[in-house]
């Protein structure tokens, strides 16, 4: 997803020096600029298990078993604000057929960002939900179709709850000052949250009031499978796994290969992984091995 700070981080290391240490050696490569800014998404469509998937390079859906996917060119018309196509999507579905997301416009006569939108007929339409032309959202999670967190890209210290559906939103603290950059919501248990940050991976068993640290792993993307099991993607593309909601965590012995773009635990245990430059991958094990799904470059 999004992480616009990276780009500075990125240019201040073209002008240091080189060092030579193991530990530096060791550490998975800073991503360039464009690669900071390449937007990854993925979700998965209730009953058919369907894949969503929002990126830089377009929208496109994965049925099951399909070998490539297909594209769609979803838009927005809002009145007073403008229209034309949409990218650059943050996909999440909040029931069977309805989807919340949130992006960019690539031109036509929109803001560039477009706030929250809804799609009631599984993405061939898109409505204005609110901040079209103020706000940026980097992460959404769906609790139910009213409940909703979300990551604002220029607030990355909180987490933002709403519960009409997007239509207002509260700030809440996020639970360390380094910046959250994933969160994921337990579906036994909605009041469990776990947040991904640059100091580690933190659980909240209150909603979001209180938080303590689980994990260390920096910038994990988190995803919880089922009951009690919160799975951990780290930069370096270990997948880590929670079998007790989020109070411990080990190392399961595999790798996605880099650290993803947005990482999905599916309820029958099928994860999903999107890597920088558009390439998805799949494990049918808890994320002992992998396989390519598919490309959309």
């Amino acid at each position: 997803m999004r992480k616009h700070a990276l780009i500075l981080i990125t240019l201040a290391l073209a002008g240091c020096g080189s060092s030579s240490s193991s530990a530096e050696e060791d550490l998975p490569p800073e991503p360039t600029a464009d690669a900071a800014l390449e937007v990854g998404s993925l979700a998965t469509r209730p009953g058919d298990g369907e894949l969503l998937i929002g990126s830089t390079s377009g929208t496109y859906r994965l049925p099951k078993g399909a070998k490539a996917p297909t594209e769609l060119e979803p838009s927005l018309s809002a009145p007073g604000k403008g229209e034309g196509p949409l990218l650059d999507l943050v996909l999440r579905y909040t029931g069977p057929t309805t989807l919340l997301a949130s992006g960019h416009s690539k031109g036509g006569t929109l803001p560039l960002n477009v706030g929250l939108v809804s799609s009631p007929d599984d993405g061939k339409t898109w409505q204005a939900v609110s901040g079209i032309g103020e706000i940026d959202y980097h992460d959404l999670e769906i609790i139910d179709a009213r409940n909703v967190l979300a990551l604002r890209t220029d607030d990355p210290n909180s987490v933002q709850v709403s519960t009409d559906g997007g239509k207002t939103f509260e700030s809440r603290a996020a639970p360390a000052a380094a910046a959250t950059t994933d969160i994921t919501v337990n579906p036994d248990n909605p009041k469990q949250w776990a947040a991904g940050t640059e100091q580690g991976t933190w659980v909240s068993s209150n909603e979001g009031n209180s938080w303590r640290q689980r994990d260390t792993t920096p910038k994990a993307r988190v995803s919880w499978a089922g009951p009690g099991k919160l799975y951990s993607a780290g930069l370096d593309g270990k997948i880590r796994l929670s079998a007790d909601d989020g109070k411990t965590f080990n190392e399961v012995g595999g790798s996605i290969g880099s650290g993803p773009k947005d990482f999905l635990a599916t309820p029958d245990g099928t994860l999903y992984a999107y890597l920088t430059g558009g390439k998805l991958r799949t494990s049918a094990d808890g994320g002992k091995t992998w396989s390519d799904l598919a490309s959309l470059r």
